[in-house]
């Protein structure tokens, strides 16, 4: 498998979208290869991450290997890099029940650090990488009425990965069950719940079908008068989520939908969806 050309520049400082160039980078790094001897262009590319990361990706001439080999160069531009992270998959699980008071930050973020030294010293062989995250929002936290929440936790291969689903995770004292991580887009809808954000193998809502709001899943819909479990002329459609009942929970003209959606469009740093992909170099 040929060598990876992207790779993540982890900081100790992290930047705003307001202060990044992504031209000017590029060009800095370059000029930097330049003074050192090489001749040919060296980064092609240089992105700012959702978590205030660099990723730059090499032109076809050069890999992350040669980036790392230099990286005095790359921190002689960027002083505050620590470490060069491959472009390569990390593989992230879900962990429940974690106590919130206990492991968030005075600013109400996840101590990734505590929850890294927890993993690795109680879990033999477990080393987590990356900065670790919330998955239950912050207003849920905030609200008093849940003391445990959902984490997402990365680690550098799959092995590890499987070992922390198969054997539960001791961290904070407790014995805690661990699930594979669902990838989910804020505007994906669960088919339990029909609610946003979030995959049906992970919700813990009450079951509401996305045509008629009733207490069971699409698939169980059954008509009380012909029992299809299509929509007919007996059904009387309501959306699970605004209520509506001039469409299903399902349509793409339901406010909620909509209102989503139109978020989703404009992405931020600071207020990202708990559930989106985790492609955001950590």
């Amino acid at each position: 498998m040929a060598p990876s050309r992207r790779c993540t520049l982890l900081q100790t400082d992290r930047l705003s979208a307001q202060k990044f160039s992504s031209i000017s980078l590029r060009n800095r790094i370059n000029s930097a290869f330049k003074e050192k001897g090489f001749k040919d262009l060296v980064v092609s590319t240089a992105s700012l991450s959702l978590r205030g990361n660099i990723v730059i990706t090499t032109t076809p001439l050069f890999n992350v290997d040669f980036l790392v080999e230099n990286e005095a160069v790359i921190k002689g531009v960027l002083p505050s890099v620590t470490s060069l992270r491959k472009g390569e998959p990390w593989y992230k699980v879900a962990i429940h029940g974690i106590p919130i008071e206990d492991f968030s930050t005075e600013d109400g973020y996840l101590n990734s650090e505590l929850v890294a030294e927890e993993i690795s010293i109680f879990n033999t062989g477990l080393t987590p990488v990356g900065k670790s995250y919330w998955a239950t929002p912050k207003d849920k936290r905030d609200s008093g009425l849940v003391q445990t929440g959902t984490i997402i936790v990365a680690f550098p291969d799959e092995n590890q990965a499987k070992r922390a689903i198969s054997n539960r995770l001791f961290i904070g004292g407790i014995s805690a069950r661990v699930v594979k991580y669902i990838a989910t887009k804020s505007t994906s809808q669960c088919q339990k719940c029909a609610g946003f954000g979030h995959s049906e193998l992970l919700c813990k809502r009450e079951v509401q079908c996305t045509l008629c709001g009733g207490k069971h899943t699409r698939k169980a819909h059954s008509c009380n008068t012909c029992n299809s479990n299509k929509q007919c002329s007996h059904t009387s459609i309501r959306c699970a989520n605004c209520k509506d009942t001039s469409h299903s929970a399902d349509s793409k003209l339901c406010e909620i939908y909509l209102s989503i959606k139109s978020k989703a469009a404009r992405p931020s740093l600071a207020h990202r969806n708990p559930f989106e992909p985790l492609d955001e170099e950590l």
